[in-house]
């Protein structure tokens, strides 16, 4: 889905955020456990534990860049299957996928896991027919889980909303009710932009429907005609944005800009005949590699297997969906188990919320204090150069001496800052450490829930890596004698998310009502 890394975008909320030590915590400290841990743990794993992550990582390496079927799996998902919209045939079809794939990797347990999303969506025929002044063929594609507009569409007249801000909606005053408004964007280009753009539409969106304004048409972000489809709304829980909305090539938006910038009445007619149902059952997918000593521990290794569906969902996420099953398949191929349980999870609903990591933790709560640590890749094949912490200082010592076995490729990027928008966010809020995956940007930016984004732009050769360093490190933390660090309290879960600026982009997305009212996040 989207990556919100805190810590880089601060600045947007107006808050000071650079380090831990500008928060007045209160007493008692409720992070001391965490300072301490990481103050005391200077030796991640005993001898014997490190001769038995010596024995496994060399095999996981050479299964990982040896000859395998990671890059047919990530064909038959992308170009056979093709993008799968969370609640379409083709997630099923991505289900069934997975279930093979795992077993055919020779894992102990392969499973589906039934949870339920509130609405399904597809889109239908979109249109925008230009009725005054001259006509011209508009390419354009509709918001994901944006309402339909009626039957025969909106007709109405576009008028320049500039950046969307609340000075362009001060200067547009009553023009804005009833009319589709025109939203400028600029080029994307780095994560730091798409960060950007996913914090700023909300705040667009609810000016929009405060000033009774019928629908936002978004100019795209890319050029060369390319469409791509995303969440702008609120609250991350599959829930059908607030009013019809579309997303226009960049360079058809451009030249709407103009003739209104030329003081020309552009009136359009919108068609958005989008199919909205109900409620219906999903299936994260879910296998393991039992432990010897502690089955009833765990290290999750997961990646969503849902994508948007104008591309065929290989950058996001599917190549990370073929690598999690890969790294099955190269640990159970070197013949050792680790102390603990890996348990291997691709989730779906990830682009409505992440949904499916949401009900995964409703599911097995029970198993969360004996949850050492989940992994997560959703950055597409850029090469791995570290992994962020989720805010956790106490995990660092273990952690690198997990990824110790591969650190000549250069992984050993540790951040601490706090990731919103993939599935670590709810282990996070249910106080378990977290990691994801830091990536090189490469070209996941550029193809982001795009038509471009196909088999074609997948980086084999480094997905091949990245596997391997995956398979390393979740071997690894199952194996050594400590746990990568305590499961937090709410009261220490809470302190995180104001200590690393999660709360306010929590609030800006509406995500914090339901963290206060217990609906998502640890209770107690």
């Amino acid at each position: 889905m989207f990556q919100l890394r805190c810590g880089v975008l601060a600045a947007l909320f107006g808050v000071a955020i650079s380090a831990a030590a500008q928060i007045s915590l209160p007493e008692p400290d409720p992070l001391a456990r965490m300072r301490q841990a990481a103050a005391t743990n200077t030796q991640a794993c005993s001898e014997s534990e490190i001769s038995a992550c010596a024995q496994a990582a060399p095999k996981i390496i050479a299964n990982a860049l040896g000859a395998s079927p990671l890059a047919e799996n990530l064909r038959r998902l992308t170009d056979e299957i093709g993008g799968r919209l969370t609640g379409s045939p083709a997630m099923g079809q991505a289900v069934e996928w997975a279930l093979a794939a795992f077993r055919e990797a020779g894992v102990d347990d392969v499973h589906t896991e039934k949870f339920t999303i509130p609405n399904t969506w597809s889109e239908g025929a979109t249109r925008i027919e230009i009725l005054s002044p001259s006509p011209f063929p508009v390419h354009a594609v509709s918001v994901a889980w944006s309402p339909a507009t009626p039957t025969n569409g909106i007709e109405a007249n576009i008028v320049d909303a500039g950046t969307g801000a609340a000075d362009d909606f001060t200067r547009l005053g009553t023009s804005a009710r009833g009319a589709i408004l025109l939203v400028h964007t600029d080029v994307l280009r780095t994560f730091d932009d798409l960060f950007a753009e996913y914090l700023r539409n909300p705040g667009i969106v609810a000016r929009a429907v405060s000033a009774g304004a019928s629908a936002i048409l978004w100019m795209g972000t890319r050029p060369g005609i390319l469409l791509y489809r995303h969440l702008t709304g609120l609250g991350l829980d599959g829930s059908v944005e607030k009013l019809p909305q579309g997303i226009v090539a960049r360079e058809d938006a451009e030249r709407l800009a103009r003739d209104l910038a030329a003081n020309q009445r552009v009136r359009v007619r919108l068609e958005l005949p989008n199919r909205i149902g109900g409620p219906v059952e999903q299936q994260n997918v879910v296998a393991e590699i039992r432990g010897r000593e502690r089955p009833n521990e765990f290290v999750v290794l997961g990646a969503h297997l849902d994508s948007f569906e104008l591309g065929t969902g290989a950058l996001d996420n599917g190549c990370n969906a073929a690598l999690v099953i890969e790294a099955a398949r190269d640990i159970h191929l070197t013949g050792l188990r680790p102390k603990r349980s890996i348990r291997f999870v691709l989730f779906s609903g990830e682009e409505e919320g992440m949904l499916g990591s949401w009900a995964y933790v409703r599911a097995h709560h029970d198993e969360l204090d004996r949850t050492d640590a989940a992994i997560v890749f959703d950055e597409g094949s850029g090469r791995v150069t570290g992994f962020s912490l989720g805010g956790r200082r106490d995990a660092e010592p273990e952690v690198r001496q997990a990824l110790s076995p591969v650190e000549s490729w250069d992984v050993s990027r540790l951040t601490y800052d706090t990731i919103l928008g993939t599935d670590n966010l709810d282990f996070l809020l249910e106080g378990v450490p977290n990691l994801v995956a830091n990536q090189e940007e490469a070209n996941y930016v550029t193809n982001y829930h795009a038509a471009s984004d196909t088999y074609d732009k997948v980086d084999i050769p480094n997905l091949k890596r990245n596997t391997a360093v995956a398979g390393v490190l979740a071997f690894s933390l199952a194996e050594f004698a400590k746990p990568l660090g305590p499961r937090l309290s709410r009261a220490e879960i809470e302190a995180l998310l104001k200590q690393t600026g999660l709360d306010s982009q929590l609030k800006t997305l509406e995500v914090w009502p339901s963290w206060e009212g217990g609906q998502r996040g640890r209770k107690q």
